[in-house]
């Protein structure tokens, strides 16, 4: 599972680069999304952030902050850029027919 929790994961973040270019996501925002438990979603995201695929902050040994790096946009390849979607960018996911 940890793999395709991963690419679920780097997919998420792509999702987030595009309404949100300069901010990182919650671990815990991400792992709500993916619907998994807090502690599952660590070791996806250091194993990408480890792959240079995201860029992490990391306090106390436990991810906090991510966001997709120049690397992980190359590897997903498919990412339009959107602005002007309202203030909750999460529920336009669903809405464009994005399933997590």
């Amino acid at each position: 599972m940890t793999e395709e929790l991963e690419s679920k994961a780097l997919k998420l973040l792509a999702k987030n680069f595009e309404y949100n270019q300069a901010l990182h996501m919650e671990a815990d925002v991400m792992a709500e999304l993916l619907s998994v438990k807090k502690k599952e979603i660590q070791p996806a995201l250091k194993a990408l952030g480890e792959k240079e695929f995201a860029n992490l902050y990391i306090e106390l040994d436990k991810v906090k902050l991510a966001k997709i790096s120049w690397r992980g946009l190359n590897e997903i390849g498919d990412v339009n850029l959107k602005f002007g979607l309202g203030k909750d960018s999460y529920a336009n996911y669903k809405k464009e027919g994005y399933n997590l």
